[in-house]
């Protein structure tokens, strides 16, 4: 994903894929939706997570790894937003 382009829609887009990937499930997922009723669990989102430092060259610190910081697409996606240092909207 080019970061030239880079939107809070498009990083929400990569974030939904990654997800449904990781837990094999073509289910909608809404923004708000807490990932746990649907199977994520921690080693899920440590999986993400390798996925979304490598994607967009980013490290999460130790401290930023608890499991409600990536409950949702929308705490992952703000999440990479804020290690970005982009103050990224939904369009």
């Amino acid at each position: 994903m080019s970061q030239t382009h880079l939107t809070k829609d498009s990083i929400t887009n990569f974030v939904r894929s990654k997800v449904k990937e990781i837990l094999q499930t073509e289910e909608a997922l809404t923004l708000d939706q807490e990932l746990a009723s649907l199977g994520m669990d921690s080693f899920n989102s440590m999986n993400l997570v390798i996925e979304f430092e490598k994607e967009f060259g980013i490290i999460f610190d130790d401290e930023e790894l608890l499991f409600e910081n990536f409950a949702t697409l929308r705490h992952m996606s703000d999440r990479i937003c804020s290690k970005l240092g982009a103050d990224l909207t939904y369009s």
